[in-house]
């Protein structure tokens, strides 16, 4: 199984896959499998993907995925509850039931921001006619191309902020488990992320428009809610910065090398290094990380460097200055790798309390 890419954070996944394939493979006819193995280049985000999978190498029949989601859920929390089950089952068939074949590489906007012209990128009704619905990529890509890598989504968003729903009422029996905190924030961040996607569409649409003060209001939005989910990932050690380029400088045998060392590792997370002024990596946002400290200090910055010349262009009345846009997040990337800056390595703040608030602020209306 290999699944991930880079340690990009996305719910992704497809279990009954997981719970079958090994088991078909093992008693197909002349099969010659010895083993199950995994090859991910990232680890450290679906846990319950790599759990089934685990188990796999143990199974002799098929796994029932719902019953063995139910056992999954009173082992990971310590006690279960009929909310929390429900809530699972809507993301054992959304978020976890992705049969689209499609190649999967997290490209939200927040995390990859689209390196083009705002005139190349399609209208949010051209993009998703059926957002909120599951989709086939590779139909949506047959349906129109652009330069614009869209943001991959096979299931309806409006069920899974109802599964968010239903974490958040779950928040008073199981905020003492701290993997119930890691996997709300988590379907928070995977519910705002979608959002996100949708809203910088909108932006793009009243840019088109040419409807100044929509652009400026709707791209506030958008940083707003940058800030905010670095607020919510904050409350979780899984989703923190802050030990990532401590764990790269406590390598180091010297200043010079720990100088070196944190150069890599904030690289590795943004655009390797093989740009010039003007022209981006192509790896640039391969190894992207929904993580506190980045969305606030990296993407947040970014994304605001677009928006300001994107309502320039409008004002003006002049075309987007491409190359402007590309000098500056370049510049801001390079310097954003040859920061110092610390960033925290303990989560701070309530989970059950900050999702509920995001829920309400940004995803309410939207279920």
């Amino acid at each position: 199984m290999l699944h991930n890419f880079a340690g990009n954070i996305e719910m992704y996944g497809i279990l009954d896959a997981i719970a079958s394939g090994p088991i078909e493979a093992l008693t197909s006819e002349n099969s010659t499998m010895v083993g199950v193995g995994m090859s991910m280049e990232g680890i450290e985000q679906n846990p319950i993907v790599y759990d089934l999978m685990s188990e796999m190498a143990f199974q002799h029949k098929k796994v029932d995925v719902k019953a063995w989601i139910e056992l999954y859920i009173a082992r990971r929390y310590g006690r279960s509850s009929p909310l929390i089950r429900d809530a699972w089952n809507i993301l054992y068939h959304t978020v976890y039931n992705c049969t689209d074949e499609a190649y999967e590489k997290n490209r939200d906007v927040i995390v990859a921001f689209p390196d083009v012209n705002p005139s190349l990128i399609s209208s949010p009704l051209e993009m998703y006619p059926h957002y909120g619905k599951p989709t086939s990529r590779r139909a949506i890509l047959r349906e129109k191309k652009n330069a614009y890598e869209q943001p991959h989504l096979w299931y309806s968003t409006s069920e899974v902020i109802k599964a968010l729903e239903l974490f958040i009422a779950s928040g008073k029996e199981l905020s003492a488990s701290n993997t119930y905190g890691y996997d709300l924030v988590d379907l928070t961040r995977q519910s705002l992320a979608k959002y996100a996607n949708e809203l910088f569409l909108k932006i793009i649409d009243a840019y088109k428009f040419k409807d100044v003060d929509k652009v400026t209001s709707l791209s506030q939005k958008f940083l707003d809610l940058v800030e905010d989910m670095d607020t919510l990932l904050a409350c979780h050690d899984g989703f923190l910065l802050g030990p990532w380029l401590e764990s790269a400088k406590q390598l180091a045998q010297n200043e010079e090398e720990e100088k070196q060392f944190e150069w890599n590792a904030r690289t590795q997370i943004t655009m390797w290094f093989d740009n010039t002024e003007e022209e981006a990596s192509l790896l640039r946002d391969y190894g992207n990380k929904y993580w506190s400290g980045l969305l606030r200090d990296y993407y947040g910055p970014r994304a605001a460097v677009y928006f300001k010349i994107l309502i320039e262009s409008v004002e003006n009345g002049e075309d987007f200055r491409l190359h402007k846009w590309r000098r500056e997040w370049i510049k801001l990337t390079n310097n954003w790798q040859s920061s110092r800056k610390l960033f925290q390595v303990k989560s701070s703040g309530n989970a059950v309390s900050i999702s509920r608030s995001l829920y309400n602020k940004y995803l309410r209306s939207e279920s």
